[in-house]
């Protein structure tokens, strides 16, 4: 039986540059204090992806460490969709719009 390859983490500084000027995820939901934290919505030593990335303050970055599924339901956010998001509001910009 082979084993499986180690997934290669796909980076882009220009994106994470990016996601750093977006507002918090919860800016209205919560008091957001400091500078934007590019969230890797899975993780970097599994091959988690820059393009999988939301933007969130320190203090909810330190938040969600204490489980993802209970964040999104508090928070009323969907990684999914918001991710999506992003990523339409990057290419947008690349393209000039």
């Amino acid at each position: 039986m082979n084993p499986q390859p180690k997934p290669t983490r796909e980076k882009n500084k220009n994106y994470l540059a990016y996601i750093k000027t977006l507002p918090c995820l919860t800016r209205g939901d919560h008091d957001c204090v400091g500078d934007i934290v590019p969230h890797h919505t899975r993780t970097r030593g599994a091959g988690g992806s820059d393009y999988l990335t939301l933007p969130l303050c320190h203090t909810l970055h330190a938040e969600i460490d204490r489980g993802r599924d209970r964040f999104q339901q508090v928070h009323n956010i969907d990684f999914k969709g918001e991710i999506i998001r992003c990523l339409i509001g990057y290419i947008k910009r690349l393209e000039g719009e």
